[in-house]
């Protein structure tokens, strides 16, 4: 069965556009722009060229091997301190379990509340029970120590991200002793987390920060990962920051 990261990695080379570039850090690699779905509100004289069939151009380039090797934050991240982050996730068996709590940024505080126990299911005709119970079990495996990714897919309002955080809260207590870490993200936030952290010199490294304990993190959770923000005139450093983080993340 294809793994989600596999997947969005296929998805990404169907819209590669080679650009005669090579990395220097590893020079047989060539940089790739994507193409993506235009933004709403584009501007040509700001958010860069499109494709002939409508698609917008991303104005960064990408090396493959350098997003799987942790490059991009390392050119901005003291060596010292990516091993320091490192050696807490290793190490810390409580650290870990308090990541959730301590470094997720949910959007919604009632989220916190969220468990399987407090799902309500309002309609039977929507498959809600029969996907309740695939939450539940999709929880026991992870627990278990099984490796795979889960997508949740459906209309606002259906409780993707309640059960989500169920499944994260789940694990984490049941893993606590274990040296697991769970984080829960949700892209708008993390996004205006980052863009509000640029006004402070004392934070920023925010960006590099999040996305090395995105892509340490043991069981990771990326909601509302579709929604337009993604694709808003910054889109370009928003896809930056979720290839950093996602298509390099070892689950």
């Amino acid at each position: 069965m294809e793994s989600i990261a596999d997947g969005i990695k296929k998805f990404l080379r169907k819209r590669e556009i080679p650009t005669g570039l090579y990395c220097k850090v590893h020079p047989t690699i060539e940089l790739m722009r994507y193409a993506h779905p235009i933004s709403t509100d584009y501007d040509p004289l700001m958010h860069g060229e499109l494709t002939e069939d409508g698609f917008q151009i991303t104005s960064t380039t990408f090396c493959s091997h350098c997003a799987k090797e942790g490059v991009y934050m390392l050119k901005q991240q003291s060596i010292s301190e990516h091993q320091a982050n490192t050696g807490y996730l290793k190490n810390s068996k409580y650290g870990k379990f308090k990541i959730l709590k301590s470094q997720s940024l949910p959007g919604k505080k009632s989220l916190w509340y969220a468990r399987f126990d407090t799902f309500k299911i309002q309609s039977e005709s929507n498959n809600e029970q029969e996907v309740f119970n695939n939450a539940r079990r999709i929880a026991r495996d992870y627990i278990q120590g099984k490796k795979f990714n889960t997508v949740f897919v459906g209309g606002a309002g259906r409780g993707k991200s309640h059960l989500a955080m169920a499944i994260l809260q789940e694990v984490n207590e049941a893993l606590k002793d274990k040296k697991f870490s769970c984080l829960f993200m949700n892209i708008s936030e993390l996004v205006r987390e980052i863009k509000n952290s640029w006004n402070y010199t004392d934070k920023k490294d925010l960006e590099e920060k999040l996305t090395t304990l995105m892509r340490d993190v043991d069981l990771l959770v990326i909601d509302d990962i579709g929604t337009e923000s993604t694709f808003s005139k910054d889109n370009s450093w928003v896809q930056g920051v979720i290839y950093k983080s996602i298509l390099t993340h070892d689950s």
